[in-house]
């Protein structure tokens, strides 16, 4: 959608299902960092007004009504920080805020100016004194691509246990990849942190697809899982992609669980392909298509566990443990797998069970 002038504007229907993907996310995100740190930061870095037209919740209140309603209580410091351009969105922001009881361990601030200029200051300000970032979720969310360079995102993921959940507007960078005004070009080049994306112009290929694999590397260089979702409009074109960057392998898996249970109809299509050779429509049966990755990884290795199964599932592919259930069992119906009737520690394995200490052969 073009990027709205008026203070509040309509939802529309990819907003809808970013925001579940981000509450989804969220209830499992506060109660895991809270229990473990005395201090943990939101930021969301082009929060809006935090309400629509029709008086939908934005990001601001859909991160702050998972925290104070969480079925367990937030514990600790819990840090709230929405920036946004706009003076206006920011006043409305604040008068949304003072309507909620908010709870005294919490820190909310709204935040009026350029999300890149804020991040920096703070990242300047810790390294000056030799700190480090609280564990941070940073939710950055622009209409375009210019001020999220990629630099400064690098710093925030190497702070440890810091993450961030990217709006990357493929479609966008696509049609501008060739303006003549330097300035654009220069908001590509530093959003993706490399002078290689503009070279995908002259390329070849899908641009869109080269730009999402481009930019996926980038983040691999930082941090160990890198997770994104395609956002498709009605006449199947990609228009975005959320990226999702951490070093925790249990957020990682969380963020998949969000996605997986993101309901897929209306007006878009979802498809999670984080493997550049694998497509995951979400209303499809996925049970062939791990199959096939499953006997592509492990076919020939002789006997593994269960684990080193369950592992690759949830580190390297787009699939949950229940996934690797279903076609373990698939293929063990059709005599492709060998599981041994005892498990490591000598206790009998249950039928149709693949757990970690069980032995799996893919034959």
């Amino acid at each position: 959608m073009p990027t709205p002038k008026e203070t509040l504007w309509e939802m529309d229907p990819h907003t809808k299902a970013k925001h579940e993907i981000l509450r989804r996310y969220l209830k499992a995100w506060f109660p895991i960092l809270n229990k473990y740190n005395q201090r943990i930061v939101y930021i969301d870095g082009f929060s809006g007004p935090g309400r629509y037209k029709g008086g939908g919740p934005g990001s601001p209140m859909i991160a702050l009504d998972v925290a104070i309603n969480h079925r367990r209580e937030m514990a600790g410091e819990v840090v709230f920080w929405f920036i946004d351009e706009r003076r206006d969105r920011v006043a409305h922001l604040k008068q949304e805020l003072r309507g909620l009881k908010i709870p005294g361990h919490f820190r909310v601030t709204a935040d009026c100016g350029r999300f890149d200029r804020k991040l920096r200051e703070l990242l300047d300000s810790l390294d000056a004194e030799g700190s480090r970032l609280a564990p941070t979720f940073a939710f950055i969310d622009p209409f375009g691509f210019s001020g999220i360079p990629f630099t400064l995102i690098e710093r925030l993921l190497k702070h440890r246990k810091c993450e961030a959940f990217i709006t990357f507007m493929v479609d966008a960078i696509n049609r501008f990849l060739e303006h003549p005004k330097e300035k654009v070009v220069g908001h590509i080049v530093g959003a993706f942190g490399t002078e290689d994306a503009v070279q995908i112009a002259q390329a070849g290929g899908d641009r869109v697809a080269n730009l999402r694999a481009l930019y996926q590397s980038q983040l691999q260089r930082v941090a160990k899982f890198v997770r994104y979702f395609e956002m498709r409009d009605w006449q199947d074109r990609t228009q975005y992609h959320l990226f999702f960057a951490t070093n925790s392998d249990l957020e990682h898996l969380k963020m998949k669980e969000a996605m997986w249970r993101v309901d897929p109809e209306g007006a878009f299509r979802f498809s999670d392909a984080t493997n550049p050779d694998q497509l995951v429509l979400f209303e499809q049966d996925t049970t062939p298509m791990l199959v096939a990755e499953l006997r592509r990884h492990f076919h020939g290795k002789g006997q593994v566990t269960g684990l080193e199964v369950r592992k690759y599932v949830e580190d390297q592919t787009a699939y949950l443990k229940k996934h690797m259930t279903a076609a373990l069992r698939a293929e063990e119906a059709v005599r492709r797998l060998k599981v041994a009737p005892t498990k490591a520690g000598g206790a009998k394995r249950k039928k149709n069970s693949y757990p970690d200490d069980a032995g799996i052969t893919f034959l």
